[in-house]
C-alpha cells in the first residue's frame, strides 16, 4: 500500500535558484499561512510531494500527522472514500495535513466522493492538499472531472514546471544528489566529466527531477572513478542526442503522436491500469487515450 504516515518530517530540501522554482516555492509560503485546499499540478516527477510536504513544514501544522494517499495505486483508497465512519478515519490526522496524489486517476463517482471527504476532513480540522500530473483545466474542458472537486481544488493551485523548462536547475539538483550518494554509498565522487555533464543539459528528461536523480545514482554505483563519465549513463540518456542530431527527420503531427502512444502502451502495457499510467506519462485523460487508441487503430 502507497498510503504514508508522517508525523514529525524531516525538512524538505527545495534545491534550484530558476525563476519557476523559486515562484513556486514562494507560492508555498503563502499557502502555509492559509488553510484552504491547494492543488499541485505538474508532469510526473518534478516534485510535487516535495512541494506538499515542504507547505506542511512551513505551516502552522508541522508536528501535526501528515497523510500521502496515491489514488492512482492504493487499494485504501476505496476503503477512505466509502464515507464510513468518517471521524474516525479523521480522528488521528487532527490538526495535520491529507494530501492525495493523482486525483484525476479516479472515476467521476470516486472524484465526487473524494470531494465530499475533503469537505469532511475539512470539518474534523485537517488541511486538504490535491495532486495531478494531468492538467485538470484540461479535464475540466473535457468533462472527464467532477466539476465540484475541480471547484474545490482549483481554488489554490501551484504549478512545478518539467525540468527542462529551468535547466538552470540542472547541475545544482546534480550536485545536491551527488553529495547524498556520496553518504550513503560511502564514495568521494566530485561530479560529472564535461561530456556528461554537456548530456545532462542537452536532455529533455521526460522524467524531470525523478529520472534525474534515479540516472545519477546508477552512474555513482557504475564510477570507480572521481567523477561520472558518459559511459556511466543510461544508453537512453547518453546517446539520445546523439541519435536525434543525426536523425532529424520531420514527420507530419499525427504520425508523431501516433508514434508517442504506442511507446506509452508498449512501456505501460494495455491493462486499465497500464493505460492510466500511460495517459499520466503523456499528460493526457483517460478518455482522450481511449480516444486516441481508436483514432490510430492502435491494438492491432
Amino acid at each position: 500500500m502507497d498510503t504514508c504516515v508522517v508525523s514529525h518530517l524531516i525538512q524538505p530540501v527545495i534545491v534550484g535558484s530558476s525563476k519557476d522554482i523559486r515562484q513556486a516555492v514562494k507560492m508555498c509560503c503563502k499557502a502555509a499561512r492559509e488553510n484552504s485546499p491547494v492543488l499541485f499540478q505538474g508532469e510526473i516527477g518534478v516534485g510535487k510531494l516535495l512541494m506538499a510536504t515542504y507547505l506542511h513544514h512551513e505551516s502552522s501544522r508541522l508536528g501535526k500527522p501528515f497523510l500521502q494517499v496515491d489514488c492512482d495505486f492504493d487499494e485504501g483508497i476505496r476503503d477512505i472514500l466509502s464515507l464510513e465512519n468518517v471521524e474516525t478515519k479523521l480522528r488521528f490526522l487532527k490538526g495535520g495535513t491529507l494530501y492525495f496524489r493523482e486525483i484525476a486517476s479516479l472515476t467521476m463517482d470516486e472524484q465526487a466522493r473524494l470531494h465530499r471527504f475533503c469537505l469532511a476532513a475539512e470539518v474534523e480540522g485537517v488541511r486538504v492538499l490535491l495532486g495531478s500530473s494531468q492538467n485538470i483545466h484540461l479535464l475540466m474542458y473535457e468533462k472527464t472531472i467532477d466539476a465540484e472537486l475541480y471547484r474545490y481544488a482549483t481554488e489554490w493551485e501551484i504549478y512545478i514546471s518539467p525540468l527542462r523548462q529551468r535547466r538552470d536547475d540542472i547541475m545544482a539538483l546534480t550536485a545536491h544528489y551527488i553529495r547524498e550518494f556520496n553518504q550513503r554509498l560511502r564514495k568521494s565522487v566530485q561530479g560529472l566529466t564535461p561530456q556528461a555533464e554537456e548530456v545532462f543539459m542537452s536532455y529533455r528528461w521526460p522524467g524531470n527531477v525523478e529520472e534525474l536523480r534515479q540516472s545519477l545514482m546508477r552512474g555513482m554505483i557504475l564510477t570507480a572513478e572521481s567523477f561520472i563519465g558518459r559511459r556511466h549513463l543510461a544508453e537512453s540518456i547518453g546517446q539520445g542526442v546523439d541519435q536525434f542530431l543525426q536523425n532529424p527527420d520531420v514527420m507530419p503531427l499525427n504520425r508523431m503522436e501516433e508514434l508517442l502512444l504506442r511507446s506509452a502502451l508498449s512501456r505501460y502495457g494495455t491493462t486499465l491500469e497500464g493505460k492510466r499510467r500511460a495517459a499520466r506519462a503523456l499528460n493526457i485523460s483517460l478518455a482522450t487515450l481511449y480516444n486516441k487508441v481508436k483514432r490510430y487503430n492502435v491494438n492491432n
